[in-house]
């Protein structure tokens, strides 16, 4: 489980570190074409609204769709002489947000804030006092509790499963943001690792 320092946005500057899972095919699309990460929320807001893959007509489009696609950097969407594609998708997901700190209650909001993204683990370097009788408050909100650091911890409570229940701009932009910390991170161009050995 590799964890990518601040990886974890939100759009009022909390951030925290967390497990990202990279889509290998659209981020070896994204290296091709010289893609990075897209954050303007307008222009993710706008493409939810085309189906990927599929050629949206330029008749269909309004004069503002146009604008905002033709705004998009290199690598989003396909023109053609009969319309536009979607070529866009999220390179990565966040399978769970560590928000680590010292102090019981500021890390319980921290962890509790990203609610609307991925499961939420709190990381305390140490049990506080009566941990057990304040674990019922992290289960109420569905974090979980670790003790320890991001590489050794005990796991005092596993966090609540997290399902994704719709798709919106701001969730999009958050994994946006995370593949861009996660690309960042990494010391080449990342690319994945064989899976098998080639064949002689």
């Amino acid at each position: 489980m590799d964890v990518t320092l601040g990886a974890a946005r939100l759009a009022d500057g909390e951030v925290a570190d967390a497990v990202v899972r990279v889509d290998w095919t659209e981020h070896q699309r994204r290296l091709a074409c010289g893609l990075t990460a897209v954050t303007d929320l307008h222009a993710l807001d706008r493409l939810l609204t085309f189906p990927l893959h599929e050629l949206v007509s330029w008749p269909d489009l309004t004069p503002d769709d146009a604008r905002v696609l033709k705004a998009l950097p290199e690598g989003a969407v396909e023109f053609t002489e009969t319309g536009v594609r979607r070529v866009f998708a999220p390179a990565a997901d966040v399978d769970v947000v560590i928000a680590r700190a010292s102090r019981w209650q500021t890390g319980l909001r921290k962890a509790a804030a990203f609610a609307p993204f991925a499961r939420r683990v709190l990381l305390l370097p140490r049990a506080p006092r009566a941990l057990h009788s304040r674990l019922w408050e992290a289960d109420m909100l569905g974090v979980g509790v670790r003790i320890g650091t991001l590489t050794e911890f005990d796991e005092v409570l596993p966090p609540a499963p997290w399902k994704r229940r719709f798709v919106k701009a701001a969730g999009w932009r958050f994994r946006e943001r995370a593949y861009a910390a996660w690309r960042s991170a990494q010391p080449t161009q990342c690319e994945r690792p064989a899976l098998v050995s080639p064949r002689p």
